[in-house]
């Protein structure tokens, strides 16, 4: 009875938090859409020892996890722009944001959940886009209701009956339910299937996935952000249970077609747009042995991304953050993990 007021309080309060209709017209713009997430870090919402990774293991049936979340990014969509400085303009399109989620997974049958996540942008600064044309343009709305997520996922655990190893199969979707606030929301919904891969051994802990994000595409300064593929990889060890586990984390998301759009200089041969990350995190239960564990992490972004471009000495290449690759994040989480069945295999 109680979990189902726990699902049923979790709908109403996403409920609350759908997004409004507006006018698509930042959408229909060719060449600098501001119709995607600029945060790429899809939080999970079920078990999890990493932020960019799930555990294998599910919910077991009947029982529920939930959590909240903060992060902080800063400079996470910046473009140069063509000036009379011979290296260009920067402009911090989007400087900082601060971004608050809450999320639930509840245990659907043996091995099987589903999970669901909604999220705010309680605070962003920048110049937006219109900046890009002209220095007069109005700034960024200070905040925005971003996409809420939902999704399936099977661990295949026990049918492995592998010590120490696990592996879930998933898929999840965020929901664009009309909304078009400027880097908060995707023009269309976003699927991602994934697999998840771990090992445990004692104290350690060793995690990866594998995945792809597919969407509707959309052109921003010259770079189409269209369907990516996601790769994490994550390593963690307990150094006192219960009080202190240390975890780093690289998760990256390459671009299956290419980047290049519409808007690019005909200078420009090739881009190719990769957003990376990397994580360090801290994690406790604070000596005790309940559900409650309490994570601190803390990064920045890989300069995977680049671009050719010709010169009067030949083409060169640079390398770059990239669209939603902040150069900082920062991010707090508290979460609530019933205890697993005693005959599952650990």
């Amino acid at each position: 009875m109680l979990a189902k007021g726990v699902v049923l309080a979790a709908l109403l309060g996403m409920s609350a938090l759908w997004p409004r209709s507006s006018e698509a017209s930042e959408c229909d713009n060719a060449h600098f859409s501001t119709c995607f997430d600029a945060n790429a870090l899809w939080l999970p919402a079920g078990r999890a020892s990493f932020f960019s990774m799930p555990d294998t293991r599910a919910i077991v049936p009947g029982q529920f996890g939930f959590g909240a979340a903060a992060e902080i990014l800063h400079q996470p969509v910046v473009l140069r722009a063509a000036s009379s400085d011979a290296d260009g303009r920067e402009i911090q399109v989007l400087e900082s944001a601060v971004d608050a989620s809450y999320f639930l997974a509840f245990g659907l049958a043996r091995n099987f959940e589903a999970s669901m996540l909604a999220s705010t942008r309680v605070y962003q600064s920048g110049a937006g886009a219109g900046s890009v044309a002209s220095q007069s343009a109005p700034a960024l709305s200070h905040n925005a209701v971003r996409d809420p997520r939902v999704g399936l996922a099977y661990s295949l655990d026990d049918a492995l009956a592998l010590p120490g190893f696990g592996l879930r199969l998933a898929a999840d979707v965020t929901l664009s339910l009309g909304a078009r606030d400027p880097f908060a929301n995707e023009r269309s919904f976003v699927m991602m299937p994934n697999a998840t891969l771990g090992y445990r051994y004692g104290a350690l802990q060793l995690s990866a996935e594998f995945g792809a994000r597919f969407r509707q595409a959309v052109d921003f300064g010259g770079v189409t952000l269209g369907n990516q593929g996601f790769l994490a990889f994550g390593v963690g060890g307990t150094l006192l249970p219960k009080w202190l586990t240390l975890s780093a984390e690289l998760f990256g998301l390459p671009a299956l077609p290419a980047s290049r759009g519409s808007a690019a200089s005909p200078r420009v041969s090739s881009v190719r747009l990769f957003p990376a990350e990397w994580l360090v995190g801290v994690h406790s239960a604070f000596g005790q042995s309940g559900p409650w564990t309490l994570s601190v992490a803390g990064g920045g972004g890989i300069p995977l991304s680049s671009e050719t471009r010709e010169s009067s000495s030949g083409p060169e290449t640079s390398h770059f953050l990239g669209a939603t690759a902040p150069d900082f994040r920062a991010v707090i989480s508290v979460r609530f993990r019933p205890a697993e069945s005693s005959s599952r295999p650990r």
